[in-house]
This record gives C-alpha cells, structure tokens and sequence, in this order.
C-alpha cells in the first residue's frame, strides 16, 4: 500500500488545519495510506519508508519554522533514499509568502522531486482553500502511487 507521510510544524494552529487539508486530499486516492508527522518529533524510518511527501511550515521571516529545518539537515544524510520520491510543499503566513521557496529548494537538494507547484495560505486556511489543498493531496498521492 503507497505511503505519504505528511511533515509539518505548527505553532498556532494555521499550518496543522492546512496539513489536514492536504491529508484529506490524499485519502481521496484509494489505497493511499497517509501519516501525519508533527515537528519536532518523528522518526526518519517512517520518513523513508513513505512513498511521497508533503512538506509545510509556517512562514517566519520569509524562512520556514527551525524544527522544519531540522527535519531537512537530518534528512540530508538519507538523500540516496529520499532520492526521486514525490514532493509537494505547503505554508501558512501573516504577509511574508515566501516560505514555498525555501521548502522546495531543500526538499529538490535531498533529491525529492515536485509533483506540484506548493501552496500558501494568509492564516489559517479559508473556504477558498479548501479545495485547492486537497487538489494538492490528491496530486501528491497519484504520483506517489505510481
């Protein structure tokens, strides 16, 4: 059964409704299993072991949450087996926006390649971004099945 692990940081609640969101998308796709891992703590077996991943942090200062860097300085060290895996990348922010392009840059240099192009959102997700963020899941999970 294809796996998509779902890694993300949230500190008040916006980033974890858009995680949700995007898991929702991805159980759309039958057979697809999804885990939500929340930062600071996972395990990199886990992280290994999913087929696809979808990658989201709040935006600070136009950077992503430290624990979400953590997360890519570990996972540099595991690049021959992240290599090739679907990716899709996915924040939340007060006015930066520019936290996608952090998150896709990392998560091309351990060799996970884009399904989607990421998405953003002002707070926490609206009606407006409902269906957008499931698209997103729905994405991720296609690839990562095939």
């Amino acid at each position: 059964m294809p796996k998509v692990s779902i890694v993300y940081y949230s500190k008040t609640g916006n980033t974890h409704k858009l995680a949700e969101l995007v898991a929702e998308g991805c159980q759309e796709v039958s057979g697809v299993e999804v885990e939500m891992i929340r930062l600071p703590e996972f395990d990199m077996q886990a992280v290994l072991e999913a087929d696809g991943l979808a990658i989201g942090s709040p935006d600070y200062f136009s950077y992503m949450a430290g624990y979400v860097k953590t997360f890519f300085d570990e996972a540099l060290a595991h690049k021959e087996k992240l290599s090739s895996k679907p990716y899709v990348a996915f924040g939340t922010h007060e006015g930066g926006a520019r936290v996608l392009e952090n998150l896709e840059r990392l998560s091309q240099a351990i060799g996970l390649k884009q399904a989607a192009p990421g998405i953003m959102c002002q707070g926490a997700p609206g009606p407006d971004d409902i269906e957008p963020s499931r698209c997103l899941g729905r994405t991720l999970a296609t690839a990562a099945a095939e």
